[in-house]
């Protein structure tokens, strides 16, 4: 996965942390440690700049530079693809920190480190939804913050990633001619993932699921859902093709919306 930050962003967000009410000890000392630290990330000697950070607050743990120290050792050991590290960095900081200057990243940060295992299959599922929950408490903690508008974009690639895996499933019992099993799986889709662009192919291969059963009458309003919902989408065309004599009485779909209610 391409890296998300980038260094000069980091420079900007930590500049402010001059309003950071700490006690400095040893400021020259603590000082040129930290400047040499990043000095070392744009030579791009990450894990030599992450043990200049450490030093600093170890030796100098009511520095001024301490808490900008513990942000960017988070964020290097995420650079370097140690995630879990990252976690456990950051929920240190965020519990000494509660309203720090730079909580409301490493909030961030901690749901980045989920996300960036979604990509990889041999990761236990449970990631994906901790990352979800991530993301929709920085939405809803401060909904005009840029680490909420970045965190709407990576929820709805979460809900379409998820919906995806439960649609494959069903595909995998409609292509085995268990057109049951398929539909319980597509109607999980329809019901938790609705806004998910998967959707329409969705009701598409429900409507293919119920032709098989041989019940045409839900079949028909599968049909009629999608055409609704999706009247421009390929997946409605496929089914209109076949079929062209659908009487669509006045409020019909609005009636046929609300018996579907019942299917999922």
């Amino acid at each position: 996965m391409a890296h998300i930050f980038k260094f000069t962003i980091l420079l900007l967000l930590f500049s402010c942390s001059a309003n950071e009410k700490e006690i400095t000890i040893a400021q020259g000392d603590d000082k040129n440690i930290f400047e040499k630290g990043i000095q070392l990330i744009e030579e791009k000697k990450f894990k030599e700049s992450i043990d200049q950070f450490i030093k600093i607050n170890d030796e100098f743990p009511y520095s001024k530079y301490s808490s900008q120290a513990q942000i960017y050792n988070a964020y290097l050991n995420f650079e370097i693809n140690k995630p879990d590290k990252t976690i456990l960095l950051l929920t240190d900081y965020i519990s000494m920190n509660p309203n720090g200057i730079f909580t409301e990243y490493a909030e961030y940060l901690i749901a980045m480190c989920y996300y960036i295992k979604v990509s990889d299959p041999s990761r236990d599922s449970k990631f994906t939804k901790i990352a979800i929950e991530k993301f929709k408490k920085i939405i809803k903690t401060n909904p005009n913050s840029k680490y909420a508008k970045d965190a709407k974009f990576k929820l709805a690639y979460l809900n379409n990633y998820l919906a995806r895996k439960e649609f494959e499933v069903g595909m995998y019992y409609l292509k085995n001619n268990a057109p049951s099993p398929a539909i319980n799986r597509f109607s999980v889709v329809i019901r938790d993932y609705q806004g998910s662009s998967i959707i329409p192919q969705t009701l598409y291969r429900m409507y293919e699921a119920f032709e098989m059963l041989k019940l045409e009458d839900k079949s028909d309003q599968t049909y009629l859902i999608l055409k609704y919902n999706f009247p421009k989408s390929k997946w409605t065309e496929e089914i209109t093709n076949k079929k062209n004599n659908i009487i669509e009485e006045p409020g019909y779909f609005k009636n046929i919306m609300n018996k579907m209610i019942s299917i999922f």
